[in-house]
Order: C-alpha cells, then sequence, then structure tokens
C-alpha cells in the first residue's frame, strides 16, 4: 500500500474516549527486515487510568510494570496476559495521566503472508481471523514486550506505529463492554470498548 503519514503525538493527546474512537479505520504499520506489516484498527478498549477500576493504573497505582502508563502520549505498553499472549496498547492523554487504549482487533491489509508465517497457522479467505484478538494481532505482527514496551510510536525511527487512513467515509460505530474485567466492579459494565462496522472488515 502507499506511504502515509504517521499518526503524531497530538493525536493521542486528547481524552481516552476520543482517541479510541479516532483510532478506528486507522492503521497499524509494523516493519520488519522481511517486509512491511499493515492492518486496519476495527476494534479497540478504552481505560481510564486513575478513574477506572479495570486499568492496571487505577488510582494512580505506580509498578513496574505500570510506569509505561506515566509515559508520554504515543508511547506503547506491552503486557502479558495468562503468562502467554501479549496486548498491544497505546497510551493517551497528558503525560502523567496514565490512560490507554487497547488494540482489540486489526483486518490485515498488507504483508499478509507474513502473518500467516508468524502465526503458523492455516488460514481461509476470509483473514480477519488471522488478526481478530489482541493475543493473534501480536502474535502475527510480531510484537513483544522485549520489542516494544516503553517505545514511542510517534519516532520517525519506530517499527510499529500507526498511520491515517484514506478519506473521511462515514463511520458506524458500537460501544459495548469490555471482555475479561469481571474484577473492575461497577466499571466492568461501561461501554467502553468500541467496534467500527464495516462490511470490508
Amino acid at each position: 500500500m502507499a506511504e502515509f503519514k504517521r499518526i503524531e503525538r497530538t493525536f493521542f493527546s486528547k481524552d481516552t474516549i476520543i482517541v479510541a474512537k479516532e483510532l478506528l479505520g486507522k492503521y497499524l504499520v509494523r516493519d520488519t527486515p522481511k517486509g512491511k506489516m499493515v492492518g486496519k484498527v476495527t476494534e479497540v478498549e478504552a481505560y481510564l487510568g486513575p478513574n477506572d477500576k479495570a486499568s492496571h493504573a487505577y488510582n494512580f497505582k505506580k509498578t513496574k510494570r505500570t510506569k509505561t502508563m506515566y509515559m508520554k502520549p504515543g508511547t506503547l505498553y506491552i503486557y502479558l496476559i495468562y503468562g502467554l499472549y501479549y496486548c498491544l496498547n497505546v497510551i493517551t492523554e497528558p503525560e502523567g495521566m496514565p490512560c490507554a487504549v487497547l488494540i482489540r482487533k486489526i483486518f490485515p491489509v498488507d504483508g499478509i503472508e507474513l502473518m500467516i508465517e508468524n502465526r503458523n497457522v492455516k488460514i481461509g479467505k476470509n483473514y480477519k481471523n488471522l488478526t481478530d484478538g489482541p493475543g493473534k494481532l501480536c502474535i502475527a505482527l510480531d510484537i513483544t514486550k522485549n520489542k516494544f514496551n516503553g517505545k514511542d510510536s510517534c519516532a520517525t525511527n519506530s517499527k510499529l506505529y500507526f498511520i491515517n487512513a484514506v478519506g473521511n467515509a462515514k463511520r458506524e460505530i458500537i460501544a459495548t463492554k469490555r471482555i475479561g474485567i469481571n474484577y473492575a466492579e461497577e466499571d466492568k459494565d461501561r461501554l467502553l470498548r468500541f467496534t467500527l462496522m464495516d462490511k470490508n472488515s
């Protein structure tokens, strides 16, 4: 696909819910020595830091893991779940306010054969199953904590970053409950998972 301008820090420095919704339809790009992999962002979850019991940084909790969340907007926050799968997040709002957006799903656009190789699975004609979950997309794009946690997606030399979509087509977004956060008490019911309803993805 053609080269498009990478998303700059001002985009991520806004309110987390706004950033989450605006990321839908944008593209996630992973540069590797073997080639470029690109996916359209189709589902995200917003985590509202100190005011969200589902957030790792609820009540301004600061640990070795969560210190990344206090970095500048656009920073990548990668963590491991179930001891098996990595999750990709991008930090939002001004530095010191530990909020983030989890990238839950992308729709493969470019470098699909490399994604399949990384996943080591047989994929049919419908490629969306290749990256339709946070763990799946991290495996497909070779995203690990060692490689990207704390890295700046806005830096010109970043190997993992977001780029703008083409055009301004009308988008339909649905809001639902986030997944796997039953521990978050009343915050588990907040409608902070956003999905792009797109027949092409």
